[in-house]
């Protein structure tokens, strides 16, 4: 028997918008499947917050229809009665399960069926058509539907497909597309049901999360009884990466620990991997799981500043390069500066390989005191220095050989006149994002339809992010970038 004779829950939600963390549900329409036999339900919901206007036009449904509607708390056993022991069928079935998970979830309870996408059956079916979105499936097939992008209107076309595939494809050929298109949120060993849940293949950021911290554990970012984040990863396929960590060959040491340890999964969906790095570095600061590698050095970054220059030379025996902290440093001042390095301790060593590799005076550069002005350094003896510090060696000279060293550490110029807005967007994917930058300083990211960063938002240097822009923005096309 094939699995779609299966008892079937097919499911639409109305949403608040496209994230299952931040936005709620407006509406759900189910439909019961048994054989021939249909039975419809659905119900408006008041998702606690407003709609936007932009989804308002799309739906139909509004802030006044939903004002006296039962929140999800008060339709949530009913909606787990109707889905339970069912095979759970969505399009795009991502989206409506995530938000259905994480709607249990806020009520502590666990919501963790077999899922059945049916745009990937599609694709498995259909290889010859490019297009497997609802609207296209529906003219492939000469479908109609007189309550488009309401929920359960959505849902009976969707049990409309299922009875074609159904009528047209054998059933050993609808078994292997359902094997193809793969049955997600199946329980993962050791971990509880609805765990993992069903992380896309898409690139983002990944958390896991472990027990509640025991009293006196140093977990100043969270609530006495918050979960422990234990790591942060990213990748450009989510789903494949999340169960590698639980999957795969056995797992020993660090590894092994962390996937024993992990209680439950989240993450977050980026439109490319710019946004995925950047989120990425963010989070690893801000929560410093274990299971991350930690800084190697503590303190802001430094960066050394040029004090004079060739025709304009400071005087023999004087440091001609100072160290300054980043964090004190506007971000407009940045170009100019010769760096980053992540901590005062990179940056010693940094100036110490020079010296060497240059013959350069460990008073000049700043990496020696300066008691006497014509003392000679410590290198003048075991001839590592020419002696520009005692009047060996002539200024000019000695910064010549200087500047050459500093020259490929120096900071690029800023490209741009000030902030600017990078959209990133994958090829055929419904979702971009936007991300503000100045100065090489990250600012933060939105959703594309975003117009801008909330007010309030101070530019500050933060080394891996400006590695992580430097990196990335000499690929980016013209057009990607306009002024924020």
């Amino acid at each position: 028997m094939s699995l779609l004779a299966t008892p079937l829950a097919v499911v639409d939600l109305e949403t608040t918008g496209g994230d299952p963390a931040l936005d709620r549900i407006t509406e759900v329409g189910i439909v019961l499947v048994d054989g021939d036999r249909r039975v419809e339900w659905s119900s408006l919901v008041n998702p606690g917050i407003p709609i936007p206007g932009n989804i308002q036009r799309f739906t139909g449904i509004t802030d006044e229809m939903v004002r006296r509607a039962p929140s999800f708390a008060d339709l949530a056993q009913q909606v787990s009665a109707l889905l339970s022991d069912r095979l759970f069928v969505a399009h795009n079935a991502r989206f409506d399960h995530g938000f259905l998970r994480n709607e249990f979830a806020r009520l502590s309870l666990t919501f963790a069926p077999r899922v059945l996408c049916s745009v990937k059956l599609s694709r498995a079916l259909y290889p010859g058509y490019p297009r497997h979105g609802l609207d296209a499936v529906m003219e492939r097939l000469g479908l109609s539907c007189d309550a488009r992008h309401r929920a359960l209107g959505d849902a009976r076309v969707v049990c409309d497909v299922l009875d074609i595939v159904k009528r047209d494809f054998p059933v050993a050929q609808i078994d292997a597309a359902i094997r193809k298109a793969g049955l997600t949120a199946s329980p993962v060993p050791g971990l509880a049901p609805g765990a993992v849940g069903d992380p896309p293949e898409a690139p983002g950021v990944y958390l896991f999360y472990g027990a509640p911290a025991a009293p006196g554990a140093a977990a100043d970012l969270l609530p006495a009884a918050a979960e422990t984040p234990l790591f942060v990863g990213r990748s450009r396929n989510l789903r494949a990466r999340v169960l590698s960590h639980f999957s795969g060959p056995q797992k020993a040491g660090l590894a092994a620990r962390l996937a024993r340890e992990t209680r439950r999964v989240e993450w977050t969906e980026t439109a490319g991997e710019l946004g995925a790095l950047l989120l990425e570095a963010k989070l690893v600061k801000q929560l410093q799981p274990p299971y991350n590698k930690p800084p190697r050095a503590a303190g802001p970054a430094v960066a050394l500043h040029l004090l004079g220059g060739l025709g304009n030379e400071v005087a023999a025996g004087e440091a001609a390069l100072v160290v300054v902290d980043l964090d004190r440093v506007a971000p407009q001042q940045l170009s100019g500066l010769y760096g980053p390095f992540r901590s005062r301790r990179d940056c010693m060593a940094a100036l110490r390989e020079m010296a060497t590799a240059w013959q350069l005076c460990p008073k000049r550069i700043g990496l020696q005191g300066h008691e006497r002005r014509t003392a000679a350094c410590v290198n003048v003896q075991i001839k590592r220095c020419r002696g520009v510090c005692c009047g060996r060696e002539d200024v000019r000279q000695h910064d010549l050989r200087m500047m050459s060293a500093l020259d490929g550490l120096r900071v690029p110029d800023w490209p741009w006149p000030g902030r600017v807005v990078v959209r990133e967007r994958r090829p055929s994917a419904l979702r971009g994002d936007r991300h503000w930058l100045s100065h090489w300083c990250y600012l933060g990211s939105a959703a594309e339809e975003a117009s801008a960063l909330p007010a309030g938002v101070v530019a500050r240097f933060d080394y891996d992010h400006y590695r992580i822009l430097r990196r990335h923005l000499e690929t980016l096309p013209v057009e990607a970038v306009e002024p924020a």
